[in-house]
């Protein structure tokens, strides 16, 4: 969640049930996010409990997949109402084409509740493709692919969602929201795919973290602490970790690739609207909506920024990362030098800039514009400062397997000025105090098996299984 948060404080160990106001109290964001997450924790865990892992209801189980176009006229949107001609029209060419329908209706998935509000096909999707591989066109000729549901949390802001601002603030941001994301997606291997498959798509362990604003490298000859080796910070931040390019960590022998990460110190929230985006020859020129509402969020030249949108936050792959060569604030625009795709060129997908914090000081430590992920074996080695103190640490696996990073992984780290330390757990180990390595706070994706099918090199989709679970309701009528 890239909000301007104060700090993220809801853990499901407490078991806290519910946030208490006091009068007179000063009231907090934390506060009131707090108790939204144990109300959804609470019905997220009950669906759970009561479906299973996956689950439809009987008369509205969605994400049927079909492809046999004989069955399409008798399909009816929510309203009861029979699709219009020519969207039947298109369903069916594509369904030519090698494409699926999905189904309408709802799905529980880990007690996340999925909704396919109206019938779309496979390559209709916002994002799609997920994979190369899964292409359409290069699925063809393959047999028994496992066909699952991947749903998972995006954040929208402001600058995503401008429907969100209210005129009668005159662009003032207030509350941002968070969106349940489905996506349907296919999974193909050496070995033919069964229902089953689908636990195999949650990784098996997560990365660790530790983070500190002491750390080893600052302890003197005499094993006391460096004045300077605390937060030095003039304000109270949220740092936000965040992995850019996936993958394993870039070994000692590798001069390229490997994973890498940017920060931010104020959780990624700096964010803005992006109203049109072309090439002058030189740069890639963006005109913004405006420059943010404070210095804190102004763009200076030097910065490093992503241009986002809605296909590329739902493919969940790495955008460039650019930076900032010159500032027009007159005209609110911002050149920017480095590689640019053709993320942010279509205005509907809700195109904007995010700006990061960190400094890329070679290639020894950077990448691409990001900063590369070292593990570390052993506690005092391998700390990554990122500025005022703070420091992190990425820790090597135990058993030699490498850790497995996705784009999107991150960690959050309060830091907080009164005292000169960030808000992070620590354990005992070998009689000292340890920052306690932690694994990303998200994004959690969950799946569930739709079908198993194989498509024919014309064309021909062939079901063999529905893996989808229905369930009847508790009660009936009397």
């Amino acid at each position: 969640m890239k909000g301007d948060f104060t700090r993220d404080t809801f853990n499901s160990h407490r078991h806290y049930t519910r946030v208490l106001a006091q009068q007179g109290r000063m009231q907090l964001d934390a506060d009131l996010n707090e108790q939204s997450a144990i109300s959804q924790h609470l019905l997220q865990t009950l669906a759970a409990d009561l479906i299973g892992p996956h689950g439809g209801p009987l008369a509205n189980c969605g994400f049927k997949i079909i492809s046999d176009a004989s069955t399409l006229n008798a399909l009816t949107n929510d309203l009861g109402q029979p699709l219009p001609p020519d969207r039947l029209q298109e369903i069916k060419a594509r369904l030519a084409r090698g494409d699926f329908l999905i189904g309408q209706g709802r799905y529980y998935v880990h007690g996340r509740l999925a909704q396919c509000d109206t019938w779309t096909t496979y390559s209709e999707q916002l994002g799609y493709p997920f994979g190369e591989d899964t292409a359409v066109d290069n699925l063809l000729g393959v047999d028994n692919m496992l066909i699952y549901l991947d749903v998972w949390e995006r954040h929208l802001a402001a600058a995503e969602r401008p429907e969100l601002l209210d005129a009668a603030l005159d662009g003032l941001d207030t509350s941002t929201r968070s969106e349940l994301v489905w996506q349907v997606k296919v999974s193909r291997g050496e070995t033919p795919r069964k229902c089953a498959h689908y636990q195999s798509l949650a990784r098996e362990r997560l990365p660790l973290l530790r983070a500190a604003a002491r750390t080893p490298e600052k302890l003197d000859g005499k094993g006391e602490i460096y004045s300077e080796a605390r937060y030095r910070g003039a304000e109270n931040r949220l740092y936000r970790i965040e992995i850019q390019r996936g993958g394993t960590a870039r070994a000692a022998a590798q001069s390229e690739g490997g994973a890498s990460f940017s920060w931010s110190r104020q959780n990624g929230s700096v964010l803005i609207r992006v109203l049109s985006h072309f090439f002058d020859g030189s740069a890639t020129v963006l005109e913004l909506a405006d420059f943010g509402p404070d210095g804190r969020t102004a763009l200076t030249v030097g910065d490093w920024v992503q241009i986002v949108d809605d296909g590329s936050s739902l493919r969940g792959s790495p955008t460039p990362m650019l930076q900032v060569a010159r500032v027009d604030s007159d005209k609110r625009t911002v050149s920017l030098t480095g590689f640019a795709d053709d993320t942010g060129r279509d205005p509907a997908m809700n195109p904007a800039l995010r700006r990061w914090d960190h400094v890329v000081a070679d290639h020894s430590t950077g990448d691409a514009g990001a900063l590369l992920v070292r593990e570390a074996t052993d506690p005092d080695d391998a700390w990554i400062e990122l500025e005022d103190g703070v420091s992190v640490q990425f820790l090597a696996s135990t058993d030699g397997k490498p850790h497995d990073y996705r784009t999107g992984d991150y960690w959050l780290i309060p830091a907080r000025t009164t005292i000169g330390a960030v808000l992070w757990p620590e354990e005992t180990v070998d009689g000292s105090w340890l920052p306690m390595p932690r694994p990303p706070e998200g994004v959690s994706h969950h799946y569930a098996p739709l079908a198993i099918g194989s498509l024919s090199a014309n064309g021909a989709w062939t079901f063999t299984r529905d893996c989808r679970h229905q369930f009847s309701p508790m009660s009936s009528p009397v």
